[in-house]
């Protein structure tokens, strides 16, 4: 697996938006999903996480999100990241404990906030991703 940076995107953000990059996903040349790597303090992107993922469906079951966190730690100088997902999100839970990641707290999404997530979210799960 490869990480290809597709985009830089820090102009014209949303208030409170901080600036990420998304990268591709790459296996035997073929786009398998998407990895988004959002900059900040944790206090900026405690609900949304520093990084997120998603697998296209075709290629789910491989576990290309968790190689591709992976990548991404030997490719970035970093201390630590949050990953955050929904209670209800079972492949990104298992994602995240093969990770080993640190549990920190389940929270409810602040209601100023909640412009920014699926009308389905209502709580995140939030973890420390060490290097």
């Amino acid at each position: 697996m490869e990480l290809i940076l597709e985009e830089y995107v820090h102009e014209n953000l949303p208030k409170g938006f901080q600036p990420y990059s998304i990268y591709c996903m790459i296996v035997d040349n073929v786009e398998v999903g998407r990895l988004v790597l959002r900059e900040g303090r944790d206090e900026e992107v405690y609900f949304a996480g520093h990084i997120g993922y998603s697998v296209y469906e075709e290629y789910q079951g491989h576990h290309y999100a968790y190689q591709a966190c992976l990548l991404l730690r030997e490719m970035l100088d970093f201390d630590h990241l949050l990953i955050t997902c929904n209670p209800d999100n079972y492949a990104s839970l298992k994602t995240i404990q093969r990770l080993g990641c640190q549990y920190i707290e389940t929270k409810t999404i602040p209601a100023h906030l909640k412009k920014d997530f699926a009308s389905e979210d209502t709580e995140k799960m939030i973890f420390i991703f060490k290097k």
